[in-house]
């Protein structure tokens, strides 16, 4: 399926192509090396000896065009293929190709933890900016590598990679750039097809490595080796409405070193399918601090992700993965078939998920700070026996089943005018519960809702059934409960109490169906 969803930047960017700023051929074709007044020339390759024939070599042709050009002038290509090597780039000379440009196959490089670039991209740019580029190739190595550059845009181009390569350079490559952009393209099959659920191979289609202010927006990602975009120490990242399907890896991965320098994350309305991993990977495990990214993820879609050839990989989030991180939202996004929970959250410190519609669980690991869920729609909410939270605040979620483990630790749980939908909720911990204004349903022998350990809880205007045995069911270890104002209907008693030190009872009606002998 073909998908795009150009943003406001990508339209107005067309605009300005079409009115001839860049000259990018959208009007009426002008003699080689004709200028426009003010706006530069644009230089036809062919009139400066490139034979476009898919035999000659045009690397020297081409690139004496770009080196003679003045700053403002666009180099052009006419329809045609054209067999080049590496073509540098001149600061505020466009590049604007109708034909074909392609890379002999002699050329291939392998990438590795060594050598993160080729030393043959197609196009090359170093400390150069104010540049233009819309074309069309087939390359063996990087479309681009562009190194602390600026001002560089790629815009509706056509770029494909060798899915023969098992360890293939990304499509294109922004390494300590700034204000770059890639929009309304397609860029795909850099590296082979995962074929195991268990190993993978290099091959992403675009990587941003220690840069800022990049925007990757109305492209399609897809049949890569690894990931869609894989963001790395980098920070004021726009991702937006892409269509990201079939990658190798995550469709979206952010990664760590400096992790100071991972702030300002934009990740909306992208649709992501069928890649191999999570939709969405933000993951700083490991530094051990808690780093504020400020994301907001809003928007997506994302369907069957986290799969090979129908084995389910290790990794597979539909909404996102977050390990040691902060200051997220996320918001209206929907997940729907992915291998694994719709929200994995580990580790983290101020989480906000709002909006949200998913078959999958919301899932949360280790310690975090501040955790809100609000107006979600969601089967299960699952914490792990190592959760130790600060605040954990549901409201108006519609949630099939909340699965607390015995002995964790949540300073303050609220839950507050929620649809729990299959009970029985389960209250073991150190720290204190606030149940308000939620209406739980149970069939369950145990009850519906067990207070077992508690500090202290507050239960008040909640509708609690059980068809089975008591209702509300309360231990000893549960201190300071207060039952007031709820309706409580059950197949027998409504509530069973243990022994539970300070308890109040008060106003609550009473709907309890027990079995006389």
């Amino acid at each position: 399926m073909h998908h795009k969803s150009l943003s406001l930047k990508t339209a107005f960017a067309a605009i300005i192509v079409c009115t001839g700023i860049f000259l990018a051929g959208c009007g009426q074709e002008k003699p080689a090396g004709e200028e426009q007044p003010g706006l530069g020339r644009r230089l036809d390759v062919r009139s400066f000896g490139a034979r476009g024939n898919g035999k000659a070599d045009d690397s020297k042709a081409i690139q004496a065009v770009i080196d003679e050009a003045a700053p403002g002038d666009t180099v052009y290509l006419p329809k045609g293929d054209y067999l080049v090597r590496t073509l540098r780039l001149a600061p505020n000379v466009h590049f604007v190709a109708e034909g074909v440009l392609r890379q002999p196959k002699a050329l291939s490089d392998s990438f590795s933890v060594e050598k993160q670039h080729s030393d043959a991209p197609l196009f090359r740019a170093h400390r150069v900016s104010n540049i233009y580029l819309s074309f069309r190739a087939e390359t063996v190595n990087e479309a681009i590598y562009a190194s602390q550059c600026s001002n560089i845009t790629i815009a509706n181009s056509h770029i494909a990679g060798d899915s023969t390569n098992r360890r293939s350079f990304p499509g294109i490559l922004w390494y300590s750039c700034s204000a770059c952009r890639v929009v309304g393209s397609t860029v795909s099959h850099y590296g082979i097809a995962r074929k195991s659920a268990k190993s993978y191979n290099p091959g992403t289609a675009i990587r941003v490595l220690s840069s800022r202010g990049v925007t990757v927006s109305g492209n399609e990602l897809h049949h890569n080796g690894e990931n869609g975009i894989f963001v790395h120490d980098s920070g004021d990242i726009e991702i937006d409405g892409n269509y990201i399907h079939h990658n190798g890896m995550s469709g979206i991965q952010v990664a760590f070193n400096s992790a100071e320098l991972v702030t300002n994350y934009r990740i909306t309305n992208n649709r992501l399918e069928y890649n191999a991993a999570d939709a969405i990977d933000i993951n700083n495990r490991a530094h051990g601090v808690v780093m504020p990214v400020r994301a907001l993820i809003a928007g997506n879609y994302s369907w069957k992700n986290g799969f090979v050839s129908g084995e389910s990989t290790p990794d597979g989030s539909g909404i996102g993965t977050l390990i040691g991180i902060s200051d997220v939202t996320l918001s209206g996004n929907r997940a729907f078939g992915n291998n694994r929970p719709a929200l994995y959250v580990e580790g983290c410190g101020t989480i906000t998920a709002n909006r949200n519609l998913t078959d999958g669980a919301f899932e949360l690991v280790g310690r975090w700070d501040s955790i809100r869920m609000e107006g979600n729609t969601f089967p299960t909410l699952r914490l792990l026996a190592n959760a130790d939270g600060r605040v954990l605040h549901l409201k108006t979620n519609r949630v099939t089943r909340a699965l607390l483990p015995n002995d964790i630790r949540i300073d303050s749980l609220l839950l507050e005018e929620n649809e729990i939908e299959s009970g029985p909720v389960n209250i073991n911990m150190e720290g204190n519960l606030r149940f308000e204004g939620n209406t739980l349903i149970s069939g369950h022998d145990a009850g519906a809702l067990l207070l077992v350990k508690v500090g202290s809880a507050f239960l008040k205007g909640n509708r609690i059934t059980n068809k089975k045995n008591a209702a509300i069911a309360i231990g000893k270890t549960a201190h300071q409960v207060v039952i007031d104002s709820n309706f409580v209907s059950s197949g027998g008693a409504a509530l069973h109490d243990a022994g539970s030190p300070g308890l109040q009872l008060t106003r609550n009606a009473l709907d309890e169906q027990v079995t006389q002998p």
